[in-house]
């Protein structure tokens, strides 16, 4: 048991040694903002937990077993043993998988792989659907009585918004609550966030706001389809600096980015207003378009590619095949024909 404890702790010191490396390559090569593929990463959770609770059993068990005399039954101190034992192979066993994960998940490809599918899956329910009533049917938004602006209680990222906690503060006060600000985009303090209308209490219903968007120091997935698109960027910039002069990295990345366009352009548009359980507008929401966020993915990566002429086919092929998505889908196209004009 003490020599358990010993090498576990030992070898956990190594793991999370790994774990900063990996994610100190990881910032340099493919950006700060694909972090996230790692942290949120179950093997190496599982391995750091496996290391650390052996140790803190192994530490227990020799505490509860130094109690036992000579007269004493030692079929629980065999069992306490055979138990380490197992748990010690479990996690040297753990311990080889997550080397193995960590040469792996330092490997652009599977990075991008990664975040191209939280994009895509992102996609599924995208905000604002699945908050309140779509529109059709419903009255129309009404922005009638007192208006009033929501200012941002702190500088960050707005990370999300309680649709559901809008609608009926909205309600209550026969108000309605206008978006002003996309979630992902970061608002400093005092920023006007929101803007509501209210025939009641407009400004109880503006302080119920400000307190119930999150505004976070980091973007995140939730309610953020931008998020995949920017990293994917990211990777993209990142690949064509001087220092990394990787363009088939970049390749890469741009055809990923256009994956999850083409998968946002195939579905249907998703309604903005939102409704309460009455049929009435209480909510308008703010979220990118498809123009938004072709002008998010390629704006930078088309100015950044302009020594790379191989690289700008690629971008003008990839373009051109994303504005056919988006033309059959019945999507606007404008900022692709802005994009294919500039290349």
């Amino acid at each position: 048991l003490e020599t358990i404890a010993t090498v576990t702790v030992s070898v956990a010191g190594i793991a999370f040694s790994v774990t900063v490396v990996a994610l100190q390559l990881a910032s340099q090569q493919l950006g700060p903002r694909v972090l996230r593929t790692f942290q949120t990463d179950r093997l190496s959770q599982a391995t750091l937990a496996a290391f650390l609770g052996l140790f803190v059993y192994a530490l227990i068990a020799l505490g509860r077993l130094s109690t036992i005399t000579l007269g004493d039954d030692v079929s629980a101190p065999n069992l306490v043993l055979t138990i380490g034992v197992l748990a010690a192979v479990l996690a040297f066993g753990l311990f080889a998988a997550f080397i193995q994960n960590t040469v792996v998940s330092l490997q652009a490809s599977t990075v991008i792989q990664r975040i191209t599918g939280d994009g895509v899956s992102g996609l599924a329910d995208r905000y604002p659907r699945g908050f309140g009533d779509d529109s059709e049917g419903a009255h129309p938004a009404r922005e009638t009585g007192a208006s009033t602006l929501v200012p941002a209680q702190r500088a960050g990222f707005l990370n999300s918004i309680p649709v559901d906690l809008l609608l009926a503060a909205a309600a209550s006060h026969d108000g309605l609550v206008v978006q002003r600000v996309r979630v992902g985009d970061f608002v400093t303090s005092g920023l006007t966030i929101a803007e509501v209308h209210s025939s009641g209490d407009a400004d109880e219903l503006a302080r119920q706001v400000a307190e119930s968007v999150e505004i976070g120091d980091e973007r995140t997935l939730i309610q953020d389809v931008a998020f995949p698109v920017r990293q994917l960027a990211d990777v993209a910039l990142r690949a064509l600096s001087p220092s990394l002069n990787d363009p088939t990295t970049a390749e890469n990345a741009i055809g990923a980015l256009t994956e999850v366009l083409a998968a946002f352009a195939r579905q249907d548009p998703v309604d903005s207003h939102r409704a309460d359980r009455d049929g009435v507008v209480r909510f308008v929401a703010l979220a990118p378009d498809l123009d938004d966020l072709v002008r998010v993915g390629f704006e930078q990566v088309r100015i950044h590619s302009e020594g790379y002429p191989v690289l700008r086919v690629r971008l003008e092929e990839l373009l051109t095949e994303l504005r056919r998505v988006a033309v059959e889908s019945g999507r606007s196209a404008k900022e692709i024909d802005r994009q294919l004009d500039l290349l």
